[in-house]
């Protein structure tokens, strides 16, 4: 398995303009990048043996597209080793939504990639169809692995737009750095695929507006139907004069949830409190998916 031939010649371009020497038998990360030199070989994982380095969560990444594993340990002098995970997605797409979905929500950001966090002990990026993860193995350790994770960034290609599904979503409002998306089992329901979710300020907290996608208005229809049976066996549900076959549902680990189809689309809202910010968002909402 080799990363692309383009990105591995932009690789070796950025490399050598950041004093990093490389040799024809790199095939996947660099034997040396500044002070920074590898450890060992480049250890490679497929879906069939993403297990090996991930172990349990191997599953969870799968979900999102994943394609190939690419890691290494780095040292620099003879301090600590910085394990480097590279993950091909595939797409643009699949690299944001598991960066959402992996990266520690309590990280700071910052400026590495398209869009990067650092905490302790890591850093993480995403860029084009790759997701990328640092270990920082010391404080002392923190500013050259931010700048060996820019140098790694600056060698992939550049991600030329987000994820269109965002756009399924008002903006107006919207809480930064909110957005995810879930290809399956959101909100741990297996018939709620394709999630696409962001957080806004209403009525005093922050609500969760999200919309799953089908491929048929009648599948989406069969998801709606499920989701209703499953909440009302546990409380009663009422109809709401929302979409497409509208409810309102009480459970007891979202709150109040305002739920409806559009199309071939399931969308809703949670904690959902009646009143003119949450309905203007779920009106948005059921007009951007009745316009797809």
């Amino acid at each position: 398995m080799r990363w692309p031939e383009a990105l591995m010649a932009a690789l070796s371009l950025a490399l050598m303009a950041c004093g990093c020497a490389t040799s024809p038998d790199d095939d996947l990360l660099p034997g040396r990048c500044g002070q920074w030199r590898r450890a060992g070989p480049v250890r490679e994982f497929t879906a069939a043996n993403l297990h090996e380095q991930i172990d349990g969560a191997a599953p969870f990444v799968i979900s999102f597209g994943f394609r190939s594993l690419a890691a290494a340990d780095y040292r620099c002098g003879d301090g600590p080793a910085t394990g480097i995970e590279v993950y091909d997605m595939g797409s643009i797409d699949n690299a944001f939504a598991l960066f959402r979905s992996n990266a520690s929500v309590e990280a700071t950001p910052i400026e590495v990639g398209t869009e990067g966090v650092g905490g302790e002990g890591r850093v993480e990026f995403w860029q084009g169809p790759y997701y990328v993860v640092l270990s920082n193995p010391s404080a002392a350790e923190a500013p050259r692995v931010l700048a060996l994770a820019r140098d790694l960034a600056g060698a992939m290609p550049a991600t030329k737009a987000w994820p269109a599904y965002l756009e399924l979503l008002p903006a107006a409002g919207r809480v930064p750095r909110s957005e995810q998306y879930l290809p399956a089992d959101y909100l741990g329901h297996a018939f709620l695929q394709r999630a696409v979710s962001a957080k806004y300020p209403v009525a005093g907290t922050e609500a969760t507006l999200f919309a799953c996608r089908y491929d048929t208005p009648a599948e989406a229809a069969d998801a709606l139907a499920r989701l209703e049976t499953f909440l009302r066996s546990r409380r009663p549900t009422e109809s709401a004069a929302l979409g497409e076959n509208g409810f309102l549902a009480e459970d007891a680990s979202y709150g109040r949830m305002a739920i409806f189809r559009r199309g071939g689309y399931v969308g809703g809202m949670f904690p959902y409190a009646k009143g003119p910010a949450a309905d203007g968002l779920l009106a948005d909402l059921d007009g951007r998916l009745r316009g797809q």
